[in-house]
């Protein structure tokens, strides 16, 4: 391995992974590619990684919990219940536009299968979370009755549907805002509309 202490390896192969993915996408990535550009043996990445699939893992991991993040900021910081829906949609689109190539990965056929990868289905499952506690006033879970938790998930996932179906034509170039108008007034405009919400909130 020559140049990196064990330790560093992995991190080092995620940092070059990282750095393909984004110029790339996943199709750029491979093990034998991340030995070769980081200068450690064939045999090092699969000390850290089982194939591409744990490498990609790893990376929609990491993608997840930026994403989740950045939703459970709007939604700490909007107090009105639909503004909150649609300043998420509108952080949904944005993170999707900053990070296109991850946003891909974790939404799209390259990701690695859920129930091989736990870490990977609980990063997923708490990105989903977020929205899912944001569409209702219920904050835990565990207070919900299973009516109430029915209807917090058929709303999540609506509001969800939206706003993939909206990034996806951004990213895409299927539909491009206004030259004088931002992206997140855009976005906000679009799912005020859809949920018959005052645009000026």
């Amino acid at each position: 391995m020559g140049k990196y202490h064990h330790g560093d390896v992995r991190n080092v192969l995620l940092q070059k992974a990282e750095t393909i993915l984004t110029e790339e996408g996943p199709t750029g990535l491979s093990l034998r590619r991340l030995a070769r550009m980081t200068g450690v043996s064939e045999a090092a990445p699969y000390r850290h990684f089982d194939g591409k699939d744990g490498i990609l893992a790893a990376v929609a991991i990491s993608a997840f919990e930026r994403f989740a993040e950045q939703l459970e900021a709007v939604a700490a910081n909007v107090e009105h219940h639909e503004e909150r829906i649609m300043h998420l949609g509108a952080a949904y689109v944005g993170f999707a536009v900053e990070n296109p190539q991850h946003f891909r990965l974790i939404f799209g056929r390259e990701r690695p299968p859920l129930d091989q990868y736990p870490e990977l289905r609980e990063a997923a499952d708490n990105a989903f979370d977020v929205l899912q506690r944001a569409v209702t006033s219920v904050d835990r879970k565990a207070e919900m009755t299973l009516t109430e938790a029915a209807t917090a998930y058929n709303r999540a996932l609506a509001a969800w549907s939206r706003a993939h179906g909206i990034a996806m034509l951004v990213i895409d170039g299927m539909i491009v805002p206004p030259a004088d108008q931002n992206l997140g007034s855009f976005v906000l405009g679009l799912l005020a509309e859809d949920l018959n919400a005052p645009t000026g909130m």
